[in-house]
């Protein structure tokens, strides 16, 4: 039976009938085996004084030796009730005479011993020593069957368990009456909360008013739910003014989305439309220098030759400013279409390249192979090509120049790295490497226009990454990328430092 499964009024109606029937069964029990030591001490009592009469009425017959008379007179013993047997023994423990009732069979020797014994001894015997004129003749002993003292303890549980069984039915109307009182307030409680559950509304009430502890239950219900009816309408105003609020957040973010865009949209136009109309007023200041470098050279002082040859190196490096404004808006506009790269061989390929556009310059560079990422083709590639060809270029000045591409374990992610032992940086200033047109080197040392670690930074954020790099002054540098869902190869990337060299320019 599964008791947690039953409801209260069954465990309460179970509980009531187990403890009442324990103790009716435990009290028959103990009332049985009391009666049943009373009866047959009082069956014992009964045999030993019958044995000590018989005793003293047959001891005459047996000191003069007469058998027969001996064994007419035990057999007046028959009128006792369930009597086994009679016998009389000699003082030789001989047996002298007896007489025996429904084929009991007599001892043909008397023992010393009570002979039957026991409380579930089928026999009840005495032994009752035959004493004539202060001297023992023999020895008596009388048998009775306890056959009746059972039929009557057979009678007596009969009628208890009669009255048991009128018991027990009393007391089960008696526990669904009882159980009613306390289980009956229980389940209302225990079908409000269920209703109170599937409904969610906190404004019934239990209206169980009582002194005892099941009215302290209730109240205590009650104030739970005036104190949930309570807040669930404090929630209701809170969250009509929350959505009222989010509503509100949406619009504005909305129109801010729209104005960004728009901001943007137009950012992007004029940046593309500046730099395309600056093309044209730069080409004609250089050409004009060109005319003056070119066909009047000869006629020019020597500062005024130096000033044309900046005023001409200006227009390159403006150039080359507008060239890199152009590329950024283009690839800012660019969508992505991402795909597996093997980073390792787009590393090669960007050195490769420098090598051809520079074959006066050996330069160590080594890539990890295998490794792996997943992203748009050209965006990283062009992110990869400024990397290695700042490295390339910052290392200029280095005795043993070297460059390396490999990744690294960075807080839990794979973070891919292009490292040199170039010129490096202050780390106090390293802020200012991805901004726009900030520098950290003379335009004399190392030219370049500033806008390539802002495309960097700007493609490596479009694919969720993000870029950063350490280094020191004349220790080189290290520029660090991460690209969401990049993958090792099938060799996997080596840890920082362990790249194998594969080529020198």
């Amino acid at each position: 039976m599964n008791f947690s499964g039953m409801s209260l009024r069954a465990k309460l109606t179970a509980l009531i009938m187990s403890v009442t029937l324990l103790g009716l069964a435990l009290a028959f029990m103990l009332l049985t085996v009391a009666d049943m030591r009373a009866m047959r001490a009082a069956l014992e009592r009964e045999v030993s004084l019958s044995a000590r009469l018989a005793a003293e009425y047959c001891v005459a017959p047996l000191a003069f030796g007469y058998v027969e008379e001996t064994a007419e007179a035990l057999s007046k013993l028959a009128v006792l009730e369930g009597i086994g047997y009679a016998a009389v023994y000699d003082r030789d423990g001989k047996l002298f005479a007896c007489h025996a009732c429904d084929g009991a069979e007599v001892p043909a020797e008397e023992t010393s011993g009570p002979g039957e014994d026991g409380p579930f001894a089928r026999l009840v015997s005495a032994r009752e020593p035959m004493v004539y004129n202060g001297e023992v003749y023999g020895t008596l002993r009388l048998a009775v069957s306890t056959g009746e003292l059972y039929r009557s303890m057979l009678a007596r549980l009969a009628l208890l368990a009669v009255i048991g069984a009128a018991l027990a039915v009393l007391t089960f109307f008696l526990a669904v009456r009882a159980q009613r009182v306390v289980s009956g307030p229980l389940l209302r409680l225990a079908a409000l909360a269920r209703g109170v559950g599937r409904s969610g509304d906190y404004s019934v009430r239990t209206g169980i008013k009582r002194a005892d502890e099941i009215g302290t239950l209730a109240a205590g219900m009650d104030a739970m739910l005036e104190n949930l009816e309570t807040r669930g309408r404090e929630r209701d105003a809170a969250e009509d003014a929350l959505r009222e609020a989010h509503a509100g957040l949406e619009r504005a973010v909305a129109e801010r989305t729209a104005e960004l865009k728009a901001a943007n949209e137009e950012l992007e136009a004029f940046t593309y439309s500046a730099s395309h109309d600056l093309r044209a007023p730069l080409r004609r200041i250089d050409g004009f220098a060109a005319i003056l470098e070119e066909d009047h050279s000869a006629a020019l002082p020597d500062e005024a030759r130096n000033a044309v040859a900046r005023v001409r190196a200006g227009c390159r490096q403006m150039a080359e400013v507008i060239d890199s404004l152009l590329k950024l808006s283009r690839l800012m506009r660019q969508s992505i279409t991402r795909a597996p790269l093997d980073l390792g061989a787009m590393a090669e390929e960007a050195a490769a390249n420098l090598r051809e556009a520079e074959p006066e310059r050996r330069v160590a560079f080594a890539a990890a192979p295998g490794l792996s990422a997943f992203g748009d083709r050209t965006l990283v590639g062009e992110v990869l090509e400024n990397l290695i060809s700042n490295a390339w270029k910052f290392t200029r000045r280095a005795e043993n120049p070297a460059v390396e591409f490999g990744s690294a374990e960075k807080d839990g992610e794979t973070a891919f790295f292009v490292r040199d032992n170039g010129a490096g940086f202050d780390m106090e200033y390293a802020g200012n490497l991805f901004r726009p047109f900030q520098r950290l080197h003379a335009a004399a040392d190392f030219p370049g226009t500033g806008i390539g670690l802002v495309t960097c930074r700007r493609i490596i954020e479009r694919h969720g990454g993000r870029i950063w790099a350490e280094g020191g002054p004349g220790r080189g540098a290290v520029f660090y990328f991460t690209l969401p869902d990049g993958k090792r190869g099938a060799h996997g990337g080596k840890k920082e430092g362990s790249s194998k060299g594969n080529g020198e320019a």
